[in-house]
């Protein structure tokens, strides 16, 4: 039966007999059903989330941060099944929409779902798979608001050689106001949204949640903020680092690789890999990340509604 809602509800009453069933539109007609999932599935959920991927990483971070169904996902998680009952996907959709989908079907079930979703605001994934899923979702000559090419990053090795940064810290709650400004100024210049004006409250707790996880290095200068990075999505083998920031006035003198070459160290002390990403045309920031041992893992797209 059909899931209709006036809001968009992060948890679809995962109680309830809420399945989807969607029918493709090719010559080959399959019947897909999509259920929602509820806490206690977590352990065989993140065994289908292994392989390694962007989108696979920061689903597994959310699962195991907050389990299955939860309002801090922003959104409900879902299972895909063919009509052999065999598992073709699982999907996050809400405010940030991510999937890992092992056939077209789960990819254009999904799409069907999500476009009942009244204020979707990003949508990530390989570029193939994003392509297929956008194909299944628009209206017409519908378009985002904007394409974002990234490229995927990962280091998989220890650093040879131990670097230490002195100052380079855990951010504490004190240190709130200095981050959240810096990291909106960097949503806003990647998105175009500034969070700090769409839902300035809700982000300031969203970030003073991952401060308060120790999920944010700081280093300051004259109680400035000079750098800031986050662990936005951490597993048991993997920790994806994203709003690598460095004051404009200390750019250029070789702080940034310092900052994260000790924090990549300390990381890969007790991970298989650190992965983060790249705008798809800034050459000179990928150079900086060759530099650093990071090699290209993948390449993806963001879209922006």
């Amino acid at each position: 039966m059909a899931i209709v809602a006036s809001k968009f509800d992060p948890c679809f009453f995962p109680n309830r007999d809420t399945s989807v069933s969607w029918a493709s539109a090719n010559a080959k007609a399959t019947s897909s059903v999509i259920t929602p999932l509820s806490n206690g599935n977590e352990a065989s959920i993140l065994s289908v989330l292994s392989r390694p991927s962007l989108t696979n990483v920061i689903m597994s971070g959310f699962i195991r941060d907050n389990g299955l169904a939860s309002p801090l996902n922003r959104g409900g998680f879902y299972a895909c099944h063919d009509d052999q009952k065999n598992l073709t996907g699982i999907a996050l959709l809400g405010h940030t929409m991510l999937f890992e989908a092992f056939d077209e079907g789960a990819i254009e079930a999904f799409a069907g779902l999500a476009r009942q979703n009244p204020s979707p605001h990003l949508l990530m994934g390989e570029r193939r798979a994003v392509r297929q899923f956008w194909n299944n979702y628009a209206i017409g000559a519908e378009s985002p608001r904007l394409i974002n090419p990234i490229v995927f990053l990962q280091r998989r090795n220890p650093f040879k050689t131990h670097h230490s940064v002195t100052g380079l810290r855990l951010a504490t709650p004190n240190d709130l106001e200095q981050v959240v400004r810096a990291h909106a100024a960097m949503a806003f210049e990647t998105s175009g949204v500034d969070p700090l004006t769409k839902d300035a409250v809700g982000f300031r707790e969203r970030y003073l949640r991952r401060i308060e996880k120790k999920r944010v290095w700081v280093l300051m200068k004259k109680e400035r903020l000079i750098f800031k990075t986050d662990i936005t999505a951490e597993t048991a083998d993997v920790a994806y680092l994203e709003g690598v920031y460095v004051s404009p006035d200390e750019r250029g003198k070789g702080l940034g690789r310092s900052c994260l070459h000790a924090i990549g160290c300390e990381l890969l002390q007790r991970k298989k890999a650190i992965y983060l990403f790249t705008q798809n045309e800034d050459a000179r920031l990928q150079s900086f990340y060759f530099n650093l041992g990071f090699s290209i893992a993948g390449h993806y797209n963001l879209l922006y509604f």
